[in-house]
């Protein structure tokens, strides 16, 4: 593992740079200071970059997010969501959405993933052909959540998850997320199919897109859990940031490699890094 200075550092390696959102590029309300001129003088050197978040929404609705807090440059590049991944196998019908079946009870919150689709929501679980778990964001009745949540595993209705992430960032809280339901359901016996890093399925898709090798790959994330183990998974380099989701762990009295191995959980593997940075830089 090698710690660096700069992203430029090692941008003469790679040809294509995945960023992930939260964490690197922003922190939920504002864009990181360098952001924007990273993203700039990589285009400016045909670099291909895509942003791969841990969002269960569409694509189009972090590209609005991003507007809001002024990015431009970041915006020319290609926005690629576990959301989008987990819309492309359900209207696609395969994978672990294969004959799944067309009605769907949403848990947290009920966004839109599914609108204008063959697929119908239901608000009768004994209907439901599946969960559909995509966002906590200003959710709150998590107890109500795990109620229907076991009436549903009774049913042996299956959870699709859109998003994996188990904590999130907004501001400078650190808060669960939407993976944390979905580990209740799976811990209690239901079968659980989540989208997003650290599964291969959304670097799969981008390389598909990219049409580049491996080896010409980046990946650039905050989470040992999500963003590097995902890589991990895949096959291609990472640069971990340590300003994001672990920053409370990182001190200067201990090195950066004796941190990484205490980060644990029990629910998730932890990734090993290629690199290391403070900060997008």
């Amino acid at each position: 593992m090698k710690c660096l200075e700069s992203l430029y550092d090692i941008k003469n390696e790679f040809n294509v740079f995945l960023f992930d959102q939260w964490g690197v590029i922003h922190n939920g309300e504002n864009l990181y200071p360098n952001a924007e001129r990273i993203f700039k003088d990589l285009l400016e050197e045909n670099k291909l970059i895509f942003v791969v978040s841990n969002s269960g929404k569409k694509s189009s609705d972090n590209i609005g997010r991003l507007q809001q807090m002024g990015a431009k440059h970041i915006l020319k590049t290609e926005i690629i969501t576990s959301g989008d991944v987990c819309l492309n196998y359900l209207t696609e019908n395969k994978g672990p959405c294969k004959d799944i079946g067309k009605n769907y009870y949403p848990i947290g919150i009920d966004y839109p993933l599914l609108k204008d689709t063959n697929f119908n929501k239901t608000t009768n679980l004994e209907h439901a052909d599946f969960l559909l778990l995509t966002s906590t964001a200003g959710f709150h009745d998590f107890e109500n959540a795990h109620k229907e949540m076991k009436i549903a595993l009774k049913l042996n209705i299956p959870l699709i998850c859109s998003n994996p992430d188990i904590l999130g960032i907004s501001g400078k809280d650190i808060h669960p997320s939407t993976g944390d339901l979905a580990i209740f359901y799976k811990k209690i016996g239901g079968k659980t199919y989540v989208f997003g890093k650290p599964g291969i399925e959304i670097y799969e898709y981008v390389q598909a897109k990219s049409l580049k090798n491996k080896d010409e790959i980046l990946m650039i994330g905050d989470s040992l859990f999500n963003d590097i183990a995902g890589a991990n998974n895949f096959g291609i380099k990472s640069l971990l940031i340590k300003n994001g989701i672990h920053k409370k762990n990182f001190s200067e009295k201990i090195s950066d490699i004796d941190t990484i191995h205490s980060i644990k959980s029990d629910l998730q593997v932890t990734g090993m890094p290629d690199f290391v940075i403070d900060e997008l830089k």
